[in-house]
C-alpha cells in the first residue's frame, strides 16, 4: 500500500512539508503578487530557494538588483535577505524553505 500524497498548490498555495515527510524541507508556498506588490524574506533560521514560476519583477538584496523573469532562481542563504516586487505581470513564485541544523557560523 502506497502512502503517496498528491497536493495541488495552485489549490492551497502553501503547506508544512514537515508533516508529510522528515528533513529540512519546511513551509512550500506558491504566492501570487499582483503588479507592485512585494515581500522581504529573511533568512534567519532557514534557508529559501525562490523560482520564478511565471511573471516578472525584481528582487534586492543590499545595493544588487536581479531582473525576475520565468525560470530564474534565487537562494537565501543564512544571514541574508531579499525583497521581491512584482513587475507589470504580476508574479508568480515557488518557494521552498529549508530549516537549517545550526546557527550560521557554527559549522567549524
Amino acid at each position: 500500500m502506497s502512502n503517496a500524497v498528491v497536493i495541488n498548490l495552485r489549490e492551497v498555495r502553501e503547506i508544512d512539508a514537515r508533516v508529510f515527510l522528515s528533513g529540512p524541507l519546511g513551509r512550500i508556498r506558491l504566492p501570487q503578487f499582483e503588479p507592485g506588490q512585494q515581500e522581504t524574506l529573511i533568512a534567519e533560521d532557514q534557508e529559501h530557494t525562490l523560482f520564478i514560476v511565471r511573471g516578472n519583477g525584481t528582487a534586492v538584496t543590499g545595493s544588487t538588483t536581479v531582473p525576475l523573469r520565468a525560470g530564474v532562481a534565487l537562494t537565501l542563504p543564512l544571514g541574508s535577505s531579499v525583497t521581491v516586487e512584482a513587475g507589470d505581470e504580476g508574479l508568480e513564485l515557488f518557494i521552498a524553505s529549508l530549516t537549517t541544523p545550526q546557527t550560521a557560523g557554527a559549522a567549524r
